[in-house]
């Protein structure tokens, strides 16, 4: 049997996010929630030091910034230029990950990172933060979370496909380059997976290599759900998508598996998956850029 997971968290209040897609198909997702997992933070490696959530494709082959850039022979400052965009999302109890996309005020991340089941925020006012480290300097900022635009107003409820959220900060982060929307990527193609947090809502930035391997699911307005060769487990919700040269294709939302927790080769029982910056997505990106600064240039 698949296992495919949406890892909950609490929250108090109404979401008042803005439902922009119609249905589709798919299911799962990947955010920390201190309710529902232990607060250790697993070694990857064998299965039995694996966390439950760790779905690793084969081995785990994600690696921090500096091994990246060792790895890919690129010198670290373009590495912390192309990849730097993305941050640790923690609102209520629950712990994911984000990124600016278009604009340094505009975060896009995966819905049930920000909004529990029935539609209710998993935080107060001003307790959902996106918390980002710029040239050594350390920045935090409130999420305007009555200000998003959504796929759906309750993600669990939903297909997977509409597991989006793309919010306005309270201001921009100071001295970043925010990731410029690609074009439709193909499918298969190669990828960047950046995420910035893992089991136990530790935050661990990571990096990895991957591939895009087939659309599995679809909304009318555009967005694809894409099963990806990546490695994740919680707190990767969230993450970015990247073409090599940093520009965002999409978001992290989850995973299907048979044997969530244990290493394995790539199937439609074993995967990671996410969603596109296409069709509706895209247009709340371009939306929301443009109501706090000027669009960073597509490539």
């Amino acid at each position: 049997m698949t296992s495919s997971n949406r890892l909950v968290a609490g929250g108090s209040r109404r979401a008042l996010c803005v439902g922009l897609v119609l249905a589709s198909t798919a299911l799962p997702a990947l955010a920390f929630d201190p309710q529902s997992q232990s607060q250790s933070r697993p070694r990857a490696g064998t299965s039995s030091s694996l966390s439950p959530s760790a779905i690793l494709i084969d081995r785990d082959d994600r690696l921090s910034p500096s091994e990246y850039a060792a790895f890919h022979h690129l010198p670290p400052t373009v590495v912390a230029a192309r990849y730097g965009a993305t941050g640790v999302v923690r609102c209520g109890g629950a712990v994911g990950t984000g990124q600016l996309v278009g604009s340094s005020g505009v975060l896009v991340t995966a819905s049930h990172v920000l909004f529990e089941p029935g539609g209710q925020s998993r935080g107060g006012a001003g307790s959902c933060t996106f918390d980002i480290v710029v040239g050594g300097r350390h920045q935090v900022m409130a999420i305007l979370t009555q200000q998003v635009i959504c796929g759906a107003t309750e993600p669990y409820a939903n297909p997977a496909v509409r597991d989006w959220a793309v919010a306005p900060l309270e201001r921009p982060v100071a001295g970043v380059r925010p990731y410029p929307l690609a074009g439709p990527i193909a499918v298969p193609s190669t990828i960047v997976l950046a995420a910035a947090a893992r089991s136990g809502g530790v935050e661990n930035h990571s990096l990895e290599m991957c591939t895009a391997r087939k659309v599995t699911g679809g909304s009318p307005s555009g967005v694809r759900e894409i099963a990806i060769d990546c490695d994740a487990e919680g707190g990767t919700s969230g993450a970015a998508l990247l073409t090599e040269n940093g520009a965002f294709a999409g978001v992290y939302v989850g995973f299907r598996s048979a044997h969530p927790g244990t290493p394995g080769p790539f199937s439609m029982t074993h995967y990671n998956f996410g969603v596109t910056a296409e069709g509706a997505l895209r247009k709340a990106i371009n939306e929301t850029a443009a109501r706090t600064q000027p669009l960073s240039a597509s490539r």
